[in-house]
This record gives C-alpha cells, structure tokens and sequence, in this order.
C-alpha cells in the first residue's frame, strides 16, 4: 500500500535540507575566508599603579606590569600592516609619564636612574629593531592602524614630528573618523585642545592632504583584516579584527588592558565615560563569544610570555588565557 502524503513531514524534511544546504554554505565561505598572521612586538614594558588604572581606593603601591605593543599583520597575496607603533624612544613618554603622575617619584634623594623605578624599558629594542631582526624594511609595510592616539601606541619620538610614523614611506594610515572629529572640534586658535600630541595631529593633518590616511570607522584595511570602532576608552579607539588560521582574533585597543581586569570586570578609569566603556566591553566580549574568538589584551605580558613560550602555536595557547577573562566577564555580568 502506498505512502500516504504527509504535508508535516514534508516541510520538515525540506527545513531541515535547506538548514543543511545554509550550514554547508557559511562553512565554504568560512573556510575559503582570506586568512592573516599576526606576531607581537614588544617595544617597551613599565609598571603602573592599581590607583591610576582602578581609582584612588587602591593602593599606589601596587604595581601592574604594562607591556607596550606593536603587531604585524601578514595578508595571504603580500600585504603587510603594523597595529600601533609603541614608542620610538622612551624620554618623551617617560616624561610625559611623569608628569601626569603615572609613576612614582621617589625624590632627589635617590640617583636619576632609581628615581622613577616604573620608567618604560626597551629590553626588545623598538618597532624597528624587531622589523629588522625578521628582515623587513619599513617601506614593505603598506598599512598602519591605530588602536587609538595616545603616545605609547603611535610612535612618538620627542613631540616635534610624526615620530616612527614618519619612516614609513608607503604605508596607509587608518586612524577612527570618529575620534578624529572630536579631535578637530576640540582645536581652537591653532591648538588642538585634545590629548593627541599636538605633533602628531599636525602630521596627521599633513599626511591626510597627502592622501595617506583614511579616517573610518569599522573598516576593511585588507582581505581578513578590519576594524571595529568602539570608543569606550578614548574616542578614537578601535579593536582590529583578523581573520587567522586559529580562528578570529581580536585585538581590543585599550578598551582591554590586562585579561585580569577583564575577568574581574574591572573597568579602568581612563575612558571616555562608563557608558560607552561599558558597552565596548560587552560588544567585544559577545563578539569573543559569538564567534569563538582570541582577545589579545593590548597591555598584558601574558600575551608575550605566551608568544615566546608557544611560537607558531601561540594563539591557540593564548586563546585558553583569552577564554578564561571572556567567560569570567560573562559570568560577572549574568550572561552565563
């Protein structure tokens, strides 16, 4: 005796193969997606206080270390880009350090070279002196993307030019438009009025009539490499996305200083408020969690320990460090 038809299972049987169908498809594109490297370079290491990263109920004296990066990023069909340039040289943000008070002053009485034990180090040489040591001028790399504007992430030498950004003769400069509108609105009489050195913003105004920057938001810079803006801890922050063979990587600006911080939902006092910090940090933790993904901590030596201890397979171990402060925010927040 024939079958007889039954409309219910039919359509069950049709949703479940275009399900399948779908599900296939997005693995192909998944699959065939262009895919990225990434490696650190570690241009600088200090100590700063819990009281300047957390608020004045902790304890000065409790020290955080704070590694200074820089990234370089390689595309399949050549392309090469730079995330942030840490600094040139260390006296001007030593000083700058100093006098917004980030480190401790121990007082005349002890020799210059013990007054400021937090001072920044440069025990890896600087973005330069890394290049070099993997054998790539800087007239290779076509892009630099800047997480944000603040001195110990685009390069700054002594506050008269563009500092290391200067040496890159054919790069592409992707800075926030966002951040950057709040910056020209800020200036008035000659003077920007922001916290973007003065220096820096003059040659960025200069090499934007040159037609070497772009000012976007969330933006592709390259097949498997774009950004996301976030704003949370200064306007012109953005996280770098990067499509790796570990899977998506997201590089968080300062919005994530130390996984630690994260893990504990500790929100840093410098931020542009708690609102927008707040919502930053969500978005990149459910985009962590949504599509599986690596945070790298823009300030943490865990992300370099890590890089030295595992080589080639360092971002599957980071992922571990990175899971753990994702799931740690989620549970903190109610998410889990």
């Amino acid at each position: 005796m024939p079958a007889m038809f039954n409309p219910t299972r039919t359509l069950v049987v049709l949703g479940a193969g275009v399900y399948l169908l779908a599900w296939a498809v997005h693995a192909q594109t998944k699959a065939v997606r262009p895919q990225v490297s990434i490696r650190p370079f570690h241009t600088g290491v200090c100590q700063l206080g819990k009281d300047h990263l957390l608020g004045p109920t902790h304890s000065a004296n409790d020290r955080l270390p704070f590694v200074i990066y820089s990234f370089l990023v390689e595309g399949t069909n050549g392309q090469r880009a730079l995330i942030d340039l840490g600094v040139k040289t260390v006296d001007y943000c030593n000083r700058m350090f100093v006098r917004y008070g980030l480190f401790r002053d121990l007082g005349p009485t002890h020799p210059p070279a013990e007054r400021f034990p937090d001072r920044i180090t440069q025990p890896h040489g600087n973005v330069f002196d890394q290049l070099r040591a993997q054998q790539i001028a800087p007239s290779e790399i076509g892009h630099l993307v800047f997480s944000h504007l603040h001195a110990d992430h685009h390069g700054m030498h002594d506050a008269t030019d563009g500092g290391a950004a200067e040496s890159f003769p054919k790069a592409m400069l992707h800075v926030s438009a966002t951040g950057w509108k709040d910056n020209l609105g800020k200036r008035k009489d000659g003077r920007w009025n922001s916290y973007v050195d003065f220096a820096f913003a003059d040659f960025l105004e200069r090499s934007s009539q040159a037609g070497r920057v772009r000012f976007e938001d969330s933006a592709t810079i390259f097949p498997g490499m774009r950004t996301l803006y976030l704003g949370g801890h200064s306007m012109c922050s953005q996280a770098v996305l990067l499509d790796t063979a570990a899977g998506l990587v997201i590089v968080a600006s300062d919005d994530v200083y130390l996984y630690s911080l994260l893990e504990e939902n500790n929100l840093p006092e410098i931020r542009t408020a708690p609102e927008k910090y707040r919502a930053a940090l969500d978005r990149l933790v459910r985009l962590a969690m949504t599509e599986h993904g690596t945070v790298i901590a823009m300030h943490d030596p865990l992300v370099w320990e890590t890089y030295q201890r595992a080589g080639k397979d360092w971002l599957p171990a980071l992922k571990l460090v990175s899971d753990r402060a994702v799931h740690g925010y989620a549970r903190r927040r109610g998410w889990e």
